[in-house]
């Protein structure tokens, strides 16, 4: 089927009107995006992942990466199905359940519908609800892209993931399982049952104990907190091992990472954000087996958003924060 033009049909949309906090984010009808005639898709959109990626976007702190037009559509994770398609298109049919990754600087997930390159979506897992793969394309591919294919998690291997809550900790933990690690995670005391139901061999409550003092000789960390946190992390480490860190700029760990990697013998890896529709083509399987599950999910309907955000920003959610759009 080739992709309608735009004739201008409405759409609720979540708009920034300018950098700043959350209640920047309005709702409002909007034009539908235009779709590539040959190679995109246009998704009616079901629900959509917020990250904090998406609140730091918000608040500028990645405009030198990421300048955003006013009047940008955030939201990066989708989930929806697809209602037209290019004449080239042949990874996805009308009609199709699909979930992937956008691009950061096209209007996002936070709307009625979106399009995009046909090659960033895939067919949704057949068992997973719409809230529910919406929750995985940023979290999980960020958790197998360090694990996976910088660290190469698998059997006999320690693995440490801190911040085992939320949602990229959530599949960290599934993830390194599923290989054959041995796990530990960090979570606060009203997390621990949760953290462990995902498979954690040891939980370790951070607010009366350093990582370094619960584990040892730890060949992979997973460090998604921070600061003295991220510090802490290496002297739980076996020389030789790696330290994986989520892309940020946290100038206390920039200040002290190469000291700390000559201390104990470490490698330190950043793993960037990146639209890895592969590793979703890989985990597919392993959700529809049960392999890996969906985490814990907090549902708002769309109007909600600024509460969502406000949320992520507080960084003790638990699993992850779905927008309901339809």
């Amino acid at each position: 089927m080739n992709a309608p033009v735009n004739v201008g049909e409405k759409m609720r949309a979540v708009v920034l009107d300018g950098y700043g906090d959350a209640d920047r984010l309005a709702v409002r009808e909007v034009a539908r995006p235009n779709m590539m005639p040959h190679n995109e898709v246009l998704i009616e959109v079901h629900a959509a992942g917020v990250n904090p990626f998406d609140a730091k976007l918000r608040k500028g702190w990645l405009q030198m990466l990421f300048p955003l037009p006013p009047g940008h559509i955030l939201g990066n994770d989708v989930a929806g199905v697809v209602v037209a398609k290019g004449f080239d298109v042949s990874e996805v049919e009308v009609g199709d359940r699909v979930y992937g990754l956008l691009d950061v600087m096209r209007p996002g997930a936070y709307a009625e519908y979106a399009s995009a390159p046909a090659y960033l979506v895939r067919r949704m897992p057949a068992n997973l609800s719409f809230e529910e793969a919406a929750s995985v394309p940023m979290a999980a591919c960020t958790a197998w892209y360090g694990l996976v294919d910088l660290a190469a998690v698998g059997p006999g291997k320690r693995v440490l993931v801190s911040g085992g809550g939320g949602g990229v900790g959530s599949f960290a933990i599934q993830i390194a399982k599923h290989f054959g690690a041995w796990v530990a995670a960090t979570a606060s005391p009203d997390k621990a049952a949760y953290v462990r139901s995902l498979g954690a061999d040891e939980v370790i409550d951070y607010t009366s104990t350093r990582p370094c003092d619960a584990v040892r000789d730890i060949d992979i960390v997973l460090e998604l907190i921070g600061g003295q946190t991220h510090l802490g992390c290496y002297e739980a480490m076996r020389p030789g091992g790696t330290m994986l860190v989520v892309l940020r700029g946290d100038p206390v760990e920039i200040e002290n990472r190469e000291a700390m990697q000559q201390k104990h013998g470490v490698t330190t890896k950043v793993v960037a954000f990146s639209a890895r529709p592969d590793i979703l083509d890989q985990m597919r399987p392993l959700f529809e087996s049960g392999a890996l599950k969906a985490p814990h999910l907090e549902v708002l309907p769309l109007e909600e958003v600024a509460e969502a955000h406000r949320r992520i920003e507080t960084g003790r959610t638990q699993g992850k924060i779905v927008l309901k759009v339809r």
